[in-house]
Formats: C-alpha cells, sequence, structure tokens
C-alpha cells in the first residue's frame, strides 16, 4: 500500500471487525494516516423493531444509535487506537452507508472483516464480497485470527495494467512489514476449452500439443513473468510462481494455502477481473476457501485515494 491519508474501517462488534480495526489500526500508524470508523445501524432490524414495539421509525432509531454509540465507545477502549480515531454511528443498509463514507471521506483504504456478525469462521460474508466489488477504493478484508504484521503474501499477476499495481503494493507491504512474497501468475492450458454447467465443470482440448510445445508455452509464461515484475523483487525475500489450473480463483487459493500465505493481494480489474473472481461459481468458491486475508487493489483512475 502507497501512503496513506485516510482509512475507513467498517465494524459490526463482531470478532473479524475486532481483527479488522487492529489491522487498520496498526496501518494507519505506519503510514501515519487519519483513521475512520464506521458502524451502520441496519434501518431493516429498527424498522421491524418498531413494528414489534409499535412505537415510531424515528424514535427506535434515535434510541438504537445512541445504545450503539455508547458500545462503540466501550468496544474501541478494549482496542489500541489512535486518540483522534474519529468514530461514526449511521443508520441505514450497511453497503450502501459503508461505499457512501469511502466516497465522501475520500478513504484511500477500506478495511472490514473478512466475515462479520453471523459468518463462518472461513470465506468471507456477502457485504464484504459487495465491498470489496464496489467500493472505488482498495479494499483489505481481514481474518478473523490477523490483526498483526503480514508475513507471507501472495501477489496475483495476469499482466494487466492492474496488476503492475498489484506488484507495486506487494513490494511495499513486504518493505513495510518484512514480509516475503510470492508473484504468482495461475495459468490454463490456452488450447484447453472449459465447459461449465449448474453442477459440473469439465475441459477438452480444442487441439493437442506436443510436451515440447507445452514446455515451450511454460517457458514464455516464466520470462513473461519475470519481465513483468522487474526490479520489484530486488531488495525483498521474493520468488516467480506459476501455478496451473483450470480454474483462476481455486488456483490463487490453492497455492495461499499451499504457502502459508497470509496475505492475498489482487487486482479490482485485470484480464481476470474482480467480478468473474468474485462472482458465480468460481466466485463462491473463492470467497469461501479463502485462507487469509485479502486487498483488492483498484486501477488508478478508480482510487479516490489516488
Amino acid at each position: 500500500m502507497n501512503t496513506l491519508k485516510t482509512i475507513l474501517v467498517a465494524v459490526d462488534f463482531s470478532t473479524g471487525s475486532r481483527a479488522a480495526l487492529e489491522q487498520a489500526s496498526r496501518i494507519a500508524r505506519l503510514q501515519g494516516a487519519a483513521l475512520h470508523v464506521l458502524h451502520v445501524v441496519d434501518s431493516a432490524a429498527v424498522a421491524t423493531l418498531a413494528a414489534s414495539r409499535e412505537s415510531s421509525y424515528e424514535s427506535q432509531a434515535g434510541s438504537a444509535t445512541e445504545g450503539a454509540r455508547t458500545a462503540l465507545k466501550a468496544w474501541l477502549a478494549q482496542s489500541e487506537v489512535p486518540a483522534d480515531v474519529e468514530a461514526t454511528i449511521a443508520v441505514g443498509t450497511p453497503l450502501h452507508e459503508i461505499l457512501e463514507h469511502v466516497r465522501t471521506l475520500h478513504a484511500d483504504l477500506l478495511v472490514a472483516g473478512i466475515a462479520g456478525s453471523g459468518g463462518t469462521s472461513t470465506g468471507a460474508g456477502s457485504v464484504s464480497g459487495k465491498l470489496a466489488r464496489k467500493s472505488p477504493s482498495r479494499v483489505l478484508l481481514v481474518r478473523s485470527n490477523h490483526s498483526h504484521a503480514f508475513q507471507k503474501v501472495v501477489a496475483c499477476i495476469d499482466f494487466s495494467e492492474t496488476a503492475r499495481e498489484v506488484v507495486a503494493a506487494a513490494r511495499r507491504i513486504a518493505i513495510k512489514d518484512s514480509a516475503s512474497v510470492d508473484f504468482l501468475h495461475v495459468w490454463q492450458e490456452p488450447w484447453i476449452v472449459p465447459t461449465r454447467g449448474e453442477l459440473v465443470e469439465s475441459v477438452y482440448p480444442s487441439l493437442v500439443f506436443t510436451e515440447t510445445e507445452r514446455q515451450a508455452h511454460i517457458q514464455n509464461l516464466r520470462q513473461d513473468l519475470h519481465d513483468f515484475i522487474g526490479t520489484a523483487a530486488e531488495g525483498i525475500k521474493a520468488a516467480e510462481v506459476l501455478h496451473e489450473a483450470m480454474n483462476y480463483g481455486n488456483g490463487i487459493a490453492a497455492h495461499a494455502q499451499e504457502c502459508k500465505a497470509d496475505l492475498i493481494v489482487m487486482g479490482g480489474k485485470g484480464r481476470t477481473n474482480l467480478r468473474y473472481m468474485l462472482m458465480g461459481s468460481t466466485a463462491e468458491r473463492l470467497l469461501t476457501r479463502l485462507p487469509c486475508s485479502i486487498l483488492i487493489v483498484k486501477p488508478t483512475l478508480e482510487n479516490t485515494g489516488s
């Protein structure tokens, strides 16, 4: 992550958002950035409560806001956060309110738990996944057991322009956290055509290549990856890795698990774009299997913090 000015962390009092808060606070201290904490009271829950108590929505919203403000103050006191942290309570739809605050604050980085209240211990919750896709800023989704410095980073390289920012972000993290980086390119044989259905995924060869031709293709990919990384690997502990898989999302998750990564860095747009990675069957598998925290890097022109 390059120099950050404003970090917004969304919290819901869950264990996952506690880790997100502490990770955001750690990064804010390293970067000298302003830290904003946001808790959203779900307006649907307020409406339900108002109806059950036969009271007005406004009355229940006011009571819920005050209760949340008191709870948030006590909750923040249990973590080491900057003394000048700005805490906000909003009433509305969580996804909408979080995205609006990202835009209003011109946040460079949005931090959230990889699974919020009611979520499972693995994978990302539905709100987190939508934040990753829709936020104009970079998004860091934090695992519930990870509030410390990153040690092993997997940077996903697809040779797109956004991937250049992935390379730069991974290098900066490696320097600040003394982490090692795997610059990873997941590839499919170009002569294999996938056939997908609701229940199965199968593949068949559209062309038959010799083993010599296959090895030549792998060597070309290896050289392309090396050239793309350039000097970014200098001065840090880094490896350039090719991983063959029939599915990009599964390939990324599998390598992250194999190398015990605690952070995946990937682009929000690219040749294997985030919408494909996080939606449909590929998306559900990757979100469910996420073994670590994930940083979504957005293209420069889309990044409100650039």
